[in-house]
Formats: C-alpha cells, structure tokens, sequence
C-alpha cells in the first residue's frame, strides 16, 4: 500500500508540535506572570496532545513519525528553547516566539486554510485535522490576546496622561483663539 499524500503533512505537525509543547512549557516556567503562564501550559498541552494524536494516526497508518523529513517551522529550535528558558523579559519573548513584527488584523493569512484540501484524506484522518484546525485556531488568539496584555497593545497610563494634557493644551489655545476673535 502506498502512503498516503497527505502523510508528509501528519508527519510535519507531529514533530513541530512537540517542539511547540517543550517551547511553551520551557515559557511558562520560566516567567513571573501566573496569567500568561496559565495560558501557556494550557497550549501547550493541546500541543502535546496534538503531537500524541498525529503520531497515533500515523501508527495506524502504517507509518513512523520521521524528524528529518519533516518541516522544520522552528529553524533555530535549541536556540529558541534556550531563550524561553532564560530570564529575558515576557516582551522579548513574544518577539522571540512570534517572530517578525505583527500584521494588522486584516492581512494576517491562515496558516491552516489548505490542511483539508487533499481530498484523498480519509474520514478519521479528516476529523482529526478539523479538530486540530480549531483547536489552534482558538490557541492562537489565546496567545495573541496575552502577548498583546504582555507587550502593552493597548495605550499605557503614561500615554493616555500625555494625551491628556495635549488635550488640555489644544483647549486652552482654542480658548485664546476665541477671546482673541471676541475682541476684534
């Protein structure tokens, strides 16, 4: 029997989420915020688990999980594992873990829009990937909602204080502006 097209795919998500299991885990160790590393393990377990899932379903099919044909999403693992693990700030390593600089909203891609278009794919297979295409889906905006708290997306005390008192001066030099006027 041949293996089936899709098995470099099984196989790819296999290796990759093990290593984002110890990656998260490695995080969640290592940093001082009980509400990020909350969020952490709890992705990493779906990772492990997903892992685990990916590995079974290959076993059935006949088929080992094989490292080095793999994909390799995380190019300077040991290196990544090492950073995690150290005590740089939360903020360096979202940087770190997340990569290049975030894309606005709306030009983000799916990385999972095309993981059920072989239509070879059997029916457990395809249950299996359609969880596990939620299932990160869902883990992706947990992380992207702690890295943003983390990072401080949303405007500080300080900047919403300067942007007070630039208010502020804008209507006192309106104020000058209409007094100047009311006595031409």
């Amino acid at each position: 029997m041949d293996a089936p097209t899709y098995l470099p795919l099984l196989n790819s998500i296999a290796v990759n989420e093990a290593k984002g299991q110890c990656l998260l885990n490695a995080w969640a160790d290592s940093t001082r915020d009980t509400q990020l590393a909350a969020v952490l393990r709890f992705v990493a377990i779906r990772e492990g688990e997903h892992a685990m899932a990916f590995e079974k379903r290959m076993c059935e099919l006949g088929h080992a999980v094989n490292q080095q044909s793999a994909y390799q999403f995380f190019k300077n693992f040991d290196e990544q594992l090492a950073f995690l693990r150290s005590n740089a700030s939360d903020a360096e390593k979202v940087t770190c873990f997340r990569g290049d600089a975030p894309r606005a909203e709306g030009e983000q891609k799916d990385p999972f829009r095309n993981f059920l278009a072989d239509t070879t794919m059997d029916p457990l297979t395809g249950s299996l990937m359609g969880r596990y295409v939620c299932e990160e889906r869902d883990s992706g905006r947990r992380l992207k909602a702690e890295y943003d708290r983390v990072c401080g997306a949303a405007p500080r005390a300080a900047e919403i204080d300067e942007l007070r008192a630039c208010v502020e001066a804008l209507q006192a030099e309106v104020s000058k502006l209409k007094s100047l006027r009311s006595v031409a």
